[in-house]
This record gives structure tokens, C-alpha cells and sequence, in this order.
């Protein structure tokens, strides 16, 4: 099997890319103030194009103007891919706006493309390269099933040809954007009953006329806003070179493109939640009759808990997604980890949100409307509840191992908690299914075997020395409890127990992340918001909170010091992420 060992590499035919940030804000300037009421692609637009289950009208003109797709296209294949961070950043930035836009027009490709970029021959990757680049979209036409190693292919069957290829019979699992995709990758069972399975990458224009079978919008198990059908084969002979992997290895392949792949919407998804929390805090200062006003304790409360919430998972997310790059080998349990808990955090802060609308959170229109659409967006996200229990399939089996070997071992290099340095290429071969080590968790015992050394003194000090220590004892009792386990016996595993071990394992992860984010990211701006202990304190504190460990006592300074950073933030026209970026890329709004 022939992978690419260099993705994101720079080629000699197309110039250096521009710094991330910088792309970013380019597309900001591209979508405009989200606050123009005249602006296509500000909120009002787009919740007026939600009421009328489209897209937002010149949504994706812009989007090829401004050459989004070349974003998921590896520099060396004439695309600017460099690394997986910028690609999820610039889409972060279209859920913001719309998520079924960013959806149709972006995450659904990136995520099919993957399979492409991590299996696929040179052949094949230039292909796909192409098809993206000429202006066409792919998708994925399978689902991961919730008891982890397995994947729902439809009734689809392939009956291999032994010069290759095959012929494919039946249909498959509902795909989104299919009456638009120009390109699929399949999952097909084998039909001689070994249990194998092929991956493939099929051309639309290889297709039989009447293959794309076109969901009706009313049916039930429509994608809203975006078209959705599904393939239909009947003895249909499979092109020779669409074989992705070697065949029968479909589900290897799969399961690699999904350790790469399984942050990437999440990250996204931070988009949505900043959206609502940004009408939520609008509406606030406004003093909108029947809001709480920004005097209220609940209110402060549940605004200053979702801003640390989103801090939380963008951290986790942040570790992750550059793990890809800088540590492939133990990626897969980080991944994983992000994609059972980022989305499932989002929507529950999110949802909490609509307590300090009061009624008028049932509104539909402006700021109101708004929080409400971007509310709809999170609960239609992937990985929903069957791909957050894949997840976690994935990570009970490896958790006696870890405990046993890595809880304690040297913590990952700094550049895995930095937003801005510079990603080596992603290295394909590299990843692991089973990691062979855990550097993220460790962060936690070195965090409280040096708590004397920790850059803050004063009531924050003794607040973030309590937390690391609760949070190393509850690594500690995690580890008692994972080494017990029978690292052999996958069915003792599967059980209530190993997946709520696995669940706390995801929290503690993030609250590695966010104590990584803080001792070694980009420090040298250091009256940032970031060098400030009472986020991180904050977001440690939410943690707690899930985990059932006592919070830290409220203290005015730290309340009032992140109340004011979301003010601000809101005020402003910034992000509330951890990339504080200028929304529509001008003057700030007001």
C-alpha cells in the first residue's frame, strides 16, 4: 500500500502560504461584519436563509472566490494544505456564520479528502486533488457504528475481481450533499462473507446514470439545508486503481482516516457555540425587556461558565489536532477524546445559555433567532451520541496500557500547545491505531511535582495549586482503577465501568490541554489574556465540576476579570475562542 508520507510539504511550484492568522482574517474580511444587517453572510442573512431551509445566498461563490478549496488540498498538489489547524481555523470561521455552509461547502469534503491524503496512491491523491480543485465536492458514504471497530456500509457488497476492482451490489447509508458530491469514498462489505471490507474512491463521472438516488428534504433522515440521497448499485463492474489501501483492509483504512479526522468538526463546532454565546451577551447588554440583566448572578454565571467551557475544548482541540503532526504515534487516544467530548460540552453550555434569555429565547428573530439557529447547528453536528460511544469503543481498550506505562512519563514538547508555531508535515505512516504512550496526561503529576514553580502567587496561586492536586489525585485513582482492568479481555472491557473510566479519562485530558496551554504556549505575549491564571483556573474549574470534585471558592478578581474579557471580547467583534480573532476582519465592531 502506498501512502503519502508528506502532507502539507511545500513544493517548489507554489509559493509559500501566508501565516494562518493571516488567512483567517482574510476570510473574516471575505464574510464581512456579522452585524450588518445588509451583509449576505452576517447573522441576519443567515438566519433568514435558515427560516427558508437554504444556504445563505452568495455563500459559496464567496467561498470559491476566496479559494477555500485549495485549503484542503496538500501544498505539493498544488493546494495551500500545510497543516490540519489552518484548514479547521478557516472553517471554524464559516460556522460562525453558517454551519450547514460550512458543512456543504467545506468539513464534508476535508473529511472524505482525508482518506484520499492518508491511503490513497500517488495516482489517486492527484485525482482527488483535481476534482477539488476544478470546483467539486466529496463525501462520505458510511457510518461508524457505536461499539468502535465496526462501520455500517449500508447493504453494500463488492465481490473483488482477482486483477482488482470488483462488482458492487446494493445501496448505501444515507450521504449528505450526494446529488452534489462529485466524488465518494465507500465502505463495501465483501460479498463471499469473510467479514472483510474495501475502501474505495469512485469518480461521480464513473458512475452509472441513475447510481445518485436523491432524498426527498421532507423525509425524516434528511440533513436539513443541505441535500442528501444515497447509491444504488446493481452488478455494477468497480473501475480497476479505486481500491483505497489493499482490499479487504477497508476497515484499517477507515479507522486511520477517522483518527485524523475526528477533531476536525469539533474544532469547527467552536464556531457555533462563540456565535450563540456572542447573542447571548449582545442581548445582555442591550438590556432586552425579559433578559437577565448583566447585574444577575445566574446570568454572569452561566456566561462567564460557557466562555471557560469553550476555552476548554478549544485546548483540548488545540492539543489534538497538532498531535497529528508533532506526535501521530499517540494521537489516537487525544483524537478520540476530542471527539466524545468537545461537541456534547458545547451543546450542554450552549443549551444552559438560554436561561438568561428567559422567553425570549423561544424568539425567532434577530440576536434571538441567532442564539436559537446556532443551538439547531450543535445539536445536528457530528459525532452525535452513535459516533461519541465509537469514541469512546476506541479508547476503554488502550487505557490499562496507558495507566500502566505513560501517566508518568516526560510531558509532550511545548509546540503542541501553541497556536501560532510552525507544524512539521503530517506523516500518514506514522499514526497508530494503538498509541504507544500518553505525554498529554502527564502534564498533570509534572504540574504538581513542580507546584512551587508556577508562574502565580497571591489567592490564584493557592486556588491552581488545589486544582493541579485534585486533578493529579483523580489521574492517580484513574490509573488504580484502569490497571485493574483486563487489558486482554475486550469483553470485560465493553462494559457501564470501562466507558465511564474512559469518559473521565476525556476530562482529564482536556484539563491537561488547558494547564499545557498555559505553562508552554504562546507566552511571549504576556499581557495576554492567556497569561492570566483566572481563565485557566476557571476552565480547570469546569472540569472539576464535571468530574464531581469540589470547584474553587468564587473569588471577585477572577470573576470579574473573565466577565470582562467576554464583555470585551463581545463588544469589540472578537472571537471568544482562544485565537481572539477580529470577526469580518476590519474595525471592531461596535
Amino acid at each position: 500500500m502506498t501512502r503519502s508520507s508528506d502532507i502539507g510539504s511545500l513544493s517548489e511550484a507554489v509559493p509559500s502560504a501566508v501565516p494562518s492568522a493571516d488567512r483567517v482574517a482574510a476570510l473574516e474580511r471575505r464574510l464581512g461584519d456579522p452585524l450588518d444587517p445588509d451583509n449576505p453572510l452576517g447573522h441576519a442573512a443567515a438566519l433568514a436563509a435558515d427560516r427558508r431551509g437554504e444556504l445563505p445566498l452568495g455563500g459559496e461563490p464567496l467561498l470559491d472566490a476566496f479559494g477555500l478549496r485549495e485549503e484542503i488540498v496538500p501544498q505539493r498538489l498544488g493546494g495551500r494544505l500545510t497543516g490540519l489547524d489552518t484548514a479547521t481555523q478557516l472553517l471554524r470561521a464559516v460556522f460562525r456564520r453558517d454551519f450547514a455552509l460550512g458543512r456543504g461547502h467545506g468539513s464534508a469534503s476535508l473529511v472524505s479528502a482525508v482518506f484520499a491524503w492518508c491511503h490513497g496512491t500517488p495516482e489517486q491523491q492527484a485525482r482527488t486533488a483535481r476534482l477539488l480543485l476544478d470546483g467539486g465536492r466529496l463525501s462520505v458514504a458510511f457510518q461508524n457504528m457505536s461499539y468502535g471497530n465496526e462501520f455500517s456500509s449500508g447493504d453494500l457488497t463488492l465481490t473483488p475481481a482477482p486483477q482488482g476492482g470488483g462488482v458492487l451490489d446494493g445501496r448505501t447509508p444515507l450521504i449528505a450533499n450526494a446529488p452534489l458530491a462529485a466524488g465518494f469514498v465507500l465502505l463495501a462489505r465483501h460479498a463471499d462473507g469473510d467479514g472483510a471490507h474495501s475502501a474505495l474512491l469512485l469518480d461521480r463521472a464513473d458512475l452509472p446514470p441513475d447510481a445518485v438516488r436523491l432524498l426527498s428534504p421532507y423525509d425524516a433522515t434528511a440533513v436539513r439545508r443541505l441535500p442528501a440521497g444515497f447509491l444504488e448499485f446493481v452488478r455494477w463492474p468497480v473501475p480497476a486503481g479505486s481500491v483505497l489501501g489493499a482490499p479487504g483492509d477497508g476497515t484499517a483504512v477507515a479507522l486511520r482516516s477517522l483518527q485524523v479526522s475526528r477533531p476536525l468538526v469539533p474544532s469547527m463546532a467552536v464556531g457555533c457555540a462563540d456565535t450563540a454565546l456572542r447573542s447571548v451577551v449582545a442581548a445582555v447588554l442591550e438590556r432586552a425587556p425579559g433578559v437577565r440583566p448583566l447585574t444577575s448572578r445566574y446570568a454572569r454565571r452561566a456566561i462567564t461558565s460557557s466562555f471557560a467551557d469553550v476555552l476548554v475544548c478549544d485546548c483540548l482541540l488545540l492539543a489534538a489536532i497538532r498531535s497529528l503532526h508533532l506526535l501521530p504515534e499517540e494521537s489516537s487516544v487525544w483524537t478520540a477524546a476530542a471527539m466524545c467530548l468537545v461537541v456534547r460540552m458545547l451543546q450542554q453550555s450552549t443549551g444552559d445559555l438560554a436561561a438568561v434569555l428567559g422567553p425570549r429565547a423561544l424568539q425567532e428573530d434577530g440576536g434571538f433567532g441567532t442564539f436559537r439557529k446556532h443551538l439547531r447547528d450543535l445539536s445536528e453536528i457530528p459525532p452525535g451520541p452513535i459516533g461519541a460511544a465509537a469514541a469512546l469503543a476506541t479508547l476503554v481498550p488502550q487505557l490499562p496500557f496507558l495507566a500502566r506505562t505513560s501517566w508518568t512519563a516526560a510531558t509532550p514538547p511545548p509546540g503542541l500547545f501553541s497556536a501560532s508555531a510552525p507544524l512539521p508535515p503530517l506523516d500518514p505512516g506514522r499514526l497508530d491505531l494503538a498509541a504507544g504512550g500518553d505525554t498529554l496526561m502527564a502534564v498533570l503529576p509534572h504540574a504538581e511535582a513542580a507546584l512551587d514553580t508556577l508562574p502565580v502567587t497571591g489567592p490564584d496561586g493557592e486556588a491552581l495549586r488545589s486544582q493541579v492536586r485534585a486533578l493529579a489525585a483523580e489521574l492517580r485513582a484513574l490509573g488504580e482503577e484502569c490497571r485493574a482492568l483486563p487489558e486482554q479481555d475486550l469483553a470485560a472491557l465493553a462494559t457501564p465501568h470501562g466507558y465511564a473510566l474512559a469518559e473521565r479519562y476525556t476530562l482529564l485530558a482536556a484539563a491537561a490541554a488547558c494547564l499545557g496551554v498555559w505553562l508552554h504556549g504562546d507566552r511571549e505575549r504576556e499581557a495576554d489574556f492567556l497569561s492570566d491564571p483566572a481563565w485557566l483556573i476557571a476552565a480547570l474549574g469546569r472540569v472539576q465540576f464535571r468530574l464531581g470534585l469540589p470547584e474553587p471558592a468564587a473569588d471577585d478578581r477572577r470573576g470579574e476579570a473573565l466577565l470582562a474579557a467576554v464583555v470585551e471580547r463581545c463588544t469589540q467583534g472578537r472571537s471568544l475562542d482562544l485565537y481572539d480573532v477580529l470577526l469580518g476582519g476590519g474595525p471592531a465592531a461596535a
